[in-house]
């Protein structure tokens, strides 16, 4: 099973080596698609590959797809500079029957900083990351987009990856502030209200995020104002 690992990134000096680090132990290639890094990003990624490619920004979609296209396997592992694969779930990959499915979903672990997110529905979040390359593209949107399969033939890895998507907990809400922009849908704003209450009430209570203490009231708030925001004229 030869695999490609297609990352897209920016200034992601913080993270990107460990992410690296761990691809480089199942991936046959890795290829990375650099939208104009200007910290060190560049200089720690020419140690695990030497296909790297500049392209202006398209959009997380089209930029996602492009390194899609420059892979030359025919299984795809679609990673975000952020996700960093544990052992488990390498060891777990390199077992796989191939012939079983044509796409696997990967869980993910949530942190903010080094806390473990579990409560609040940010666990398990599971992600269709590894697939075959004829049969998956990103589908065509703005933000939180996904790969969209021509197979039904897909199943769960049992392993997570870790997720150190943000520094803290300011880092997350400015990123939540740019998906709402990304992620307009203008409804009539009594909708966008009674959206924004559901929201909340999932996260804090439905899906137990009280549990993870002020922070996860914290969560649950910030994701209610994002509702807010992307539904609001």
């Amino acid at each position: 099973m030869k695999i490609s690992v297609a990352i897209i990134c920016f200034n992601e000096e913080r993270i990107i080596e460990a992410c690296l680090m761990q691809a480089r132990k199942l991936a046959d290639e890795i290829i990375i698609i650099d939208s104009g890094s200007c910290d060190k990003t560049l200089e720690i990624a020419t140690k695990y590959t030497n296909k790297i490619f500049h392209q202006a920004w398209l959009g997380y979609s089209k930029q996602k797809n492009l390194a899609i296209d420059k892979c030359s396997n025919a299984w795809i592992l679609s990673l975000d500079a952020d996700e960093v694969l544990t052992d488990e779930l390498i060891q777990e990959i390199k077992d796989l029957k191939i012939e079983n499915f044509d796409a696997y979903k990967i869980s993910r672990k949530l942190f903010i900083n080094k806390r473990f997110i579990r409560y609040g529905g940010y666990y398990p979040d599971y992600q269709l990351r590894l697939f075959r390359k004829d049969l998956g593209k990103f589908n065509d949107r703005e933000v939180h987009e996904s790969i969209e399969l021509a197979s039904d033939k897909i199943t769960n890895l049992k392993e997570p990856l870790n997720h150190y998507a943000y520094e803290s907990f300011s880092d997350m809400q400015k990123a939540f502030d740019k998906y709402s922009a990304l992620g307009k849908k203008p409804l009539n704003p009594i909708w966008a209200l009674l959206k924004s209450i559901y929201t909340f009430t999932n996260k804090y209570f439905l899906r137990l995020g009280f549990l993870e203490g002020t922070l996860g009231l914290k969560l649950a708030l910030m994701h209610a104002n994002y509702t807010l925001k992307k539904y609001l004229a």
